[in-house]
């Protein structure tokens, strides 16, 4: 793996993770694991569970043919985000912060934020309100826990 993502671009030669940085230079594998524990809204209220966020609405989608790994497609991606939105009854004009994949690298970053910015603008003109994140500055690419870790 180390080695395909050298070659590719993808790992950082400082080694550090510098997602949505004029100085991202790729991404610096980290490990870890998670487990999100889901159970159904109305059920959690009965049992009296802490209950931390509530999953209001998911979606998957393949981005198509593009330049590669590193290069997502930005149509698709917003495609995602408004597909979520819609599902969930989400006005982006009150969203307050997007954990993103953020990879880190100067081709990825580009294009993941282009697709949020599509999905937002169907919704509304409004512009910087919304901070947009990485886990992975602080902990790295953890590969298959990267995304429960965000």
């Amino acid at each position: 793996f180390h080695t395909a993502a050298t070659r590719a671009g993808m790992l950082s030669p400082t080694g550090g993770c510098k997602p949505f940085d004029a100085a991202a230079d790729g991404f610096t594998p980290g490990e870890g694991v998670g487990v999100v524990f889901l159970k159904p809204l109305a059920k959690a209220v009965a049992d009296g569970d802490r209950i931390a966020g509530v999953v209001l609405a998911s979606a998957i989608n393949q981005d198509g043919k593009t330049n590669g790994i590193t290069a997502p497609s930005p149509q698709s991606q917003a495609a995602l985000v408004r597909e979520v939105h819609a599902a969930a009854g989400a006005d982006p004009d009150r969203i307050g912060y997007v954990e993103a994949h953020g990879t880190g690298t100067r081709l990825g970053d580009p294009i993941e934020i282009e697709g949020l910015t599509r999905a937002f603008r169907t919704k509304t003109d409004r512009v910087r309100f919304c901070p947009v994140g990485s886990v992975k500055a602080n902990v790295g690419h953890t590969a298959h826990a990267a995304g429960v870790a965000g």
